[in-house]
């Protein structure tokens, strides 16, 4: 007999080693942000990543849209989103979803949902995955009037040059590196200053170190990167 996602993902598994915990995204109290227009690239894999998270902040009256794709043909993969009041992936097993994009495991290439917000709050957008090594991208959108979302209070700086972006087999497919260094200073899975959580910000990391540029990166609290100033060499 074949689970439907709501119930073989219950419970969901460790992440792979050797992950940062803020890359995790594998329940909801490590939701990853993402934001209007961004698009996340990353993988999902039925024994070492089966879930991911994402958190965004959406307003009353608002048309949201998901969209998800893949490059790896005939993988077993489901797309929902989750009210403000989840706590779990448990709990969100146990009730019915606010969207999904179907009620079964798909094994198309991109998967979709459009919802009217009815509530503003911060909703959960979960990817779950049943097949190995699921290269996939994502990105959200909105029609209506957004809550605007303030940037996180910013802890401190890592300031100068570039000094070296070290990349890995095991997240370089995301577009993400395993350490950075600037102006002397290492941001690592095990450092105060965590490695970027985004390629976006991984790119201009990389132009500024080709250049020479000065740059200036900002994190918050918990060590990740949320701010990124580009100075003229």
């Amino acid at each position: 007999m074949k689970n439907t996602p709501l119930l073989s993902l219950a419970l969901f598994a460790l992440a792979a080693p050797g992950l940062a915990q803020e890359l995790d995204g594998g329940s909801i109290d490590k939701a990853i942000p993402i934001f209007f227009g961004q698009t996340v690239t990353d993988i999902g894999d039925r024994q070492q990543v089966p879930n991911k998270v994402y958190k965004v902040v959406l307003a009353r009256g608002q048309q949201f849209s998901v969209t998800a794709n893949s490059t790896a043909p005939n993988k077993r993969w489901w797309l929902a989103l989750l009210p403000p009041n989840t706590r779990t992936l448990g709990q969100a097993a146990e009730n019915q979803v606010v969207a999904r994009h179907s009620s079964n495991w798909s094994s198309e290439n991109g998967l979709t949902f459009t919802y009217q917000v009815p509530a503003a709050g911060t909703y959960f957008v979960w990817l779950q995955f049943d097949s190995p090594g699921v290269n996939y991208s994502l990105r959200v959108t909105a029609q209506g009037t957004p809550i605007a979302v303030p940037n996180p209070t910013t802890a401190g700086c890592l300031t100068g040059r570039v000094d070296s972006i070290t990349y890995s087999l095991q997240l370089i497919a995301a577009g993400l590196p395993d350490e950075i260094s600037i102006g002397g200073v290492r941001a690592c899975p095990a450092c105060t200053v965590k490695p970027p959580l985004y390629p976006e910000i991984t790119n201009r990391l990389e132009s500024a170190l080709l250049s020479g540029a000065n740059v200036e990166a900002c994190h918050d609290s918990t060590g990740n990167i949320f701010q990124l100033k580009l100075v003229r060499p």
